[in-house]
C-alpha cells in the first residue's frame, strides 16, 4: 500500500508534455475527440498510456495539463483554469468537420472539478457531448494543504479552491447539473490520495438520471491511467454514448422521411 502511494506522488514531479504529441490542428475530423484533462500537478506524461489506448480505439485525443505548464492561468485558481478549458474546446469546434462531431472530456483527480466547473458554470453542456472523471475529489481535498509546503506553493489558489471549506467547491456543489448531460464518475476503494468518501458525487449531483457513477477496487490514484481495468470500463462508457448518439441521429433521419 505504501509502495502504491509513492508511486502516484512521484507523478507530480514537473516535467514538460512530450514534444511528439498532437497539436489541435491536427485533429482528423471523421473521429471523435477526446480532450484528456490531467490532475492538478500531475506530469504530463502520466496520461502517455490512457493516451495511446485512445488513439488506438479510434479518438482523436487532445491535452489539457493542469501542470507546471499553465503557471498564469494557475495563478489565479481553479475557475481559470475551467476558462482555458472551455477556449481549447471552443478552438476545436471551429475547425473543418469538427462543428459536429463528437466531443468527450476525460479527467482525472482535480482536473475532474475543473471540468465540472465548464459544463456547469460556462456553458460547457453545448459545446461536449459528455464527462468522464476519475477519481476526482468532488467534495474536496484536504490533503490539498499539503501542497503549501511544497513547488505548488507558487499557485496558492489553485490549493485553496481544492479545499473542501472553499468558495469554488461550495459553488460547484450548489449548482444544479445540467439535464439529461452524460456523466459517470468513476473511484476507488484504494485511492489513497482522493479517498472514495469525497470520490462520490453529492447527493444532489447523482439524483440526475443522465448522472452516474461506480466504484471500482483494488486501484490506487494514478492507476485509473493505466490500469486495463479502469481503461476498459471507460471504453466501454465512451462506446456506449457513440452508439447511443447514432441511434438518435438515425431515428431523427427516418422520423423526417416518414413526414
Amino acid at each position: 500500500m505504501a509502495w502504491k502511494l509513492l508511486k502516484d506522488l512521484i507523478q507530480f514531479i514537473p516535467v514538460g508534455i512530450p514534444k511528439d504529441w498532437k497539436e489541435i490542428r491536427e485533429i482528423d475530423p471523421s473521429k471523435p475527440v477526446i480532450v484528456l484533462v490531467s490532475g492538478f500537478g500531475a506530469l504530463p506524461s502520466s496520461l502517455r498510456i490512457i493516451r495511446r489506448r485512445l488513439i488506438r480505439d479510434g479518438f482523436n485525443v487532445v491535452l489539457q495539463s493542469l501542470s507546471d505548464e499553465n503557471v498564469t492561468e494557475s495563478l489565479q485558481g481553479l475557475r481559470a483554469l475551467a476558462a482555458n478549458l472551455s477556449q481549447v474546446i471552443n478552438d476545436i469546434r471551429k475547425i473543418d468537420g469538427v462543428r459536429d462531431q463528437k466531443i468527450f472530456v476525460v479527467a482525472h483527480s482535480a482536473g475532474g472539478l475543473v471540468a465540472r466547473y465548464y459544463i456547469q458554470k460556462l456553458d460547457g453542456v453545448q459545446k461536449c457531448n459528455g464527462l468522464v472523471t476519475m477519481a476526482t475529489p468532488h467534495k474536496g481535498l484536504w490533503l490539498a494543504s499539503l501542497g503549501f509546503m511544497t513547488h505548488l506553493i507558487v499557485r496558492a489558489k489553485c490549493l485553496y479552491d481544492l479545499l473542501p471549506i472553499s468558495s469554488f467547491i461550495k459553488t460547484l456543489n450548489g449548482t444544479e447539473f445540467p439535464k439529461a448531460f452524460e456523466m459517470i464518475s468513476i473511484y476507488s476503494n484504494q485511492d489513497l490520495i482522493c479517498p472514495s468518501k469525497l470520490s462520490q458525487l453529492p447527493f444532489n449531483l447523482y439524483s440526475s438520471d443522465s448522472v452516474n457513477q461506480i466504484e471500482l477496487s483494488g486501484i490506487s490514484h494514478m492507476e485509473f491511467l493505466y490500469k486495463k481495468k479502469a481503461y476498459l470500463f471507460l471504453k466501454k462508457w465512451l462506446k456506449e454514448q457513440l452508439s447511443l448518439s447514432s441511434e438518435l441521429e438515425a431515428y431523427s433521419k427516418t422520423t423526417v422521411t416518414n413526414r
